[in-house]
């Protein structure tokens, strides 16, 4: 049994034969530059559009309006068992004598017994 192989026939070619051209083309290279500078440009029409916006004597501060009245005086200051940390408790001061409560604490996020520790006042109520 004989094996056949099937041969095509492909041109190749040497690099003598090639014509290279090693200058650039002018037109590409202007193309390129033309191209580059249109996209600073939009990149410079942006950066002032964006400075005017920004710069535009038009614009009004926020009047400074700080509630100075809140809702903690009162409430116990706790400290978590399990992670140490302090936070502000929604146990509320009264005529009971409460040392710690249990409940989820809201630094650590686990079940805790938190110690009651401090009570938050206004200075005014403090200094009496």
């Amino acid at each position: 049994m004989k094996t056949r192989f099937k041969v095509t026939a492909s041109k190749i070619v040497a690099a003598e034969d090639d014509e290279l051209n090693m200058t650039p083309d002018l037109r590409e290279v202007d193309d390129l530059d033309d191209s580059f500078s249109d996209q600073l440009d939009d990149v410079a029409d942006t950066v002032e559009d964006i400075q005017d916006t920004v710069s535009d004597d038009d614009h009004q501060e926020d009047s400074i309006n700080i509630d100075v009245e809140n809702n903690i005086s009162g409430h116990y200051i706790a400290e978590c068992d399990k992670c140490k940390n302090i936070f502000l408790s929604a146990t509320v001061l009264s005529d009971q004598e409460v040392e710690c409560v249990t409940g989820i604490c809201p630094v650590c996020r686990e079940e805790s017994d938190q110690y009651l520790k401090w009570v938050a006042m206004p200075v005014e109520e403090v200094r009496g």
